[in-house]
Order: structure tokens, then sequence, then C-alpha cells
């Protein structure tokens, strides 16, 4: 469970953690995501609920990556009634997601269509610290799997004609061996808490600068629009450095299963498919990711736009030109060092040579946009190329970045 402690900061330094669930043999089958407001924290402090979620699964999944957090295993999160109901957040893995439904949570006619949307999509239910009432009663029908808090007692007849009835039963807040023993002899097979492993937080070292919420807005526009349009999607997540990062490593994460590394933005968005972009773009929305400094953002837009005419003008792939330039400015737009980020983004050859040593085609057209800057354009770089690109940049944060 994440929690309900009131807190008002608007701090872009949460992070998550993980906590091990095991099943009767001790093999660490599976992981609950917790949000954590930062890396210090030892518990979760949420005041809303549904952008913790989003935090978190933006963190586990965008920038992490799940095969890196927790390979093949499961990942159950915490899923408050506002989040099942919304249909932009369903486009999550289901084959490695476990949707855990809240106790709180109301249960009605929506809830309960939206839950059973849920499992004909292949998602596994499960129902956190569940006490029987009347008012739940209808969650059952639905649940793969019951968790329980032993910490408030085992209802011993409940466990027991649960455990016939063949759901999968987890008991949480397990703190001795002794308790281990107890539950697995009452038909439980999986098992979380203090006795196996506390929660383990995970750093990361991506800052969270996006573009506003407004270029995010237009691009779901577009996301949802009767004839979506690739290279007008692409255009969107190429001018956002937070986005662009996690198309790229979601599209090249082990469960995607490509068979070589994709760099092409649009190859990515194919791989992604509209249904889990959408989740993607809302759950980056819904985490609030603060805008990057405008200064920044202005400069790596200003030469990624200078890039981008100077391939034009020679011939070259637009958009590696764009993005080369982008990603030449990202260690200062998104705080990471080059090295870090190009080990984390599965950049094109080409890309990276001209990244890291200027050389090819991209590295020498890189070259001469930041020769140009320093006031020294070579005879074919058009003298007001930088201006141009500059007024387009700025035209851009006018329009998108509020």
């Amino acid at each position: 469970m994440q929690g309900s402690a009131q807190d008002k900061t608007t701090t872009d330094q949460y992070t998550i953690a993980i906590q091990p669930i095991v099943d009767a043999r001790l093999q660490h089958v599976a992981d609950e995501l917790l949000y954590r407001g930062d890396c210090s924290a030892i518990s979760a402090a949420v005041f809303d609920d549904v952008q913790a979620t989003a935090r978190a699964c933006a963190v586990a999944i965008y920038e992490i990556g799940l095969d890196k957090l927790c390979g093949q295993r499961k990942l159950f999160i915490n899923a408050s009634g506002e989040w099942l109901l919304n249909p932009d957040l369903g486009g999550l893995p289901q084959s490695q997601i476990v949707i855990e439904i809240l106790e709180d949570i109301e249960v009605n006619d929506a809830l309960l269509h939206a839950l059973r949307k849920l499992k004909y999509q292949g998602y596994t239910l499960a129902l956190d610290d569940f006490e029987l009432t009347d008012a739940n009663r209808a969650l059952l029908a639905l649940a793969d799997i019951v968790k329980f808090d032993i910490s408030t007692g085992l209802p011993t007849a409940l466990i027991q004609r649960l455990y016939k009835e063949g759901y999968t039963l987890l008991a949480e807040r397990v703190e001795t061996y002794e308790e281990f023993e107890k539950c697995k002899a009452l038909g439980f097979s999986l098992f979380q808490g203090y006795f196996y492993q506390r929660p383990q937080v995970q750093t990361t070292n991506t800052q969270r600068h996006s573009t506003s919420r407004a270029n995010q807005m237009q691009l779901l526009a577009h996301l949802y629009s009767d004839r979506v349009r690739l290279p007008a999607l692409s255009t969107f997540i190429a001018r956002d450095p937070y986005l662009l990062n996690a198309v790229l490593k979601r599209a090249n994460s082990a469960e995607k299963a490509a068979q070589h590394p994709v760099h092409k933005l649009l190859d990515c968005i194919h791989i992604i498919g509209l249904k889990e972009l959408r989740t993607l773009v809302s759950i980056i929305m819904l985490a609030g990711n603060n805008p990057a400094s405008k200064i920044n953002l202005i400069s790596g837009l200003t030469r990624a736009f200078a890039c981008e005419a100077l391939a034009e003008q020679r011939g070259l792939d637009e958009e590696e030109g764009f993005i080369t330039g982008l990603f030449s400015h990202m260690p200062v737009i998104i705080g990471i060092d080059l090295e870090t980020m190009l080990k984390e983004l599965p950049l094109s050859q080409p890309i990276h040579q001209a990244l890291i040593q200027r050389q090819g085609p991209l590295g020498e057209l890189l070259a001469h946009i930041e020769a140009t800057e320093r006031g020294s354009p070579p005879a074919d770089v058009p003298a007001e190329l930088i201006l141009q690109a500059a007024a387009e940049a700025r035209t851009l944060m006018d329009s998108h970045i509020s």
C-alpha cells in the first residue's frame, strides 16, 4: 500500500522503491512498486494517489525500464479508482503488470466495468489489504490474487474459503519466519515483508525536465485525432527531451523484443503502438514533471533546428540531424553527463559517433553548427541559419511552453 500522509511538496526528486514478493520456497517471483517522495524517504508520502502511481510507473517503466528493474518478474502497482477509470492508462504491459486495487476504493458499476475490461485485456488483478464487506464482495469475482495484511489479524475462515475456491493468497507485512510458516500452512503461496527484505529504494540519473503540459496536451490531441499522422507525433515527441528519452528506452526494452536496436523515432512509435504511446504520454503528464530551464531548452532547440536545416541542405536525414543537435545539448537539458546518457539511450552509431568524436557526416554537421555558434561558420552555412533556428525555438517555446 502506498500510504496516505499529506505532502504538498512539488519537488521532482521523487523515486521508487520495490519490495520483493516470494513464493513458498522463498524464490523471488515478483515485486511491489512503491512511490517515494525522495531517495531518503523510508515510506510513501502521498497526497495524490493518481500522481503517485503515475510517477512510480514513469520511473519504473520509462526511466529505469522493467527489464532492468525486475527482469521477467511480475510487478504489482497500486491503482486507485480514479486511475482505473481513466481509459488513457490501460496501456501498461499487461504480461508483467499486476494491478493492485486499493482497499478503500469505491465499488460501483463504472469501476466493475473498467475491471472487466482490464481482465479481458489480460491483466492480473489483486485486492490489496482485503477485508470482506458487502460493498467490496463483487470484486472477488474479478480478482486473481487476494492480499491480506497479517498485522491486523488473520480471518482464518475467509482465508480457507478463498484457498478452496482457487484464489492465489498473498500475505503482506510478514515480519518473522514463524509468521511465514504459519501463513504457508493456511494456504498462502505468496509472501511479502521484512522477514525477507525491506523495500529497496531505486535511483535514476535522469532529471525530469520536460516541455510543458500544453505541448503534451497537443501531442495527446494528435494521438486521439481521427486521422493519426505519425510524422506529426514524432515532431512533438522529438521536441520534448523527457518524452523522447522515454520513447527510445521503451521501444528498445527487452519486453518489446526488437531484433536489433531501434534508432528511428518513427520506428520506435510503431513498436510501442498508439495504445501504449497514449498511456506513456498520459503517465508523464500525470507525473507532473517540471519544465526545463527556459534558456537551456531554447539553446538545445536552437541547435537542433539548425542541425535539422543544415541536414536538409546537405541531403542528410533531417530527423537524425535534429536529434543529433538536441542530444548534443541534452546533458545540460536533463542534467546527465554525456557518457551516462549514451549508455542509457539506444542512439544509432552515426549519432553516437557524431556526439562523441564529431565523426561522419552528422559529426561534421554538428561541428559546423558549433563553429557557427562561435561566430566562425563554414562557407556553406548560411549566415542567418542560427538566427532563424533561434527564432523557431523561441516561437516553439512561446507557443507550447507555459
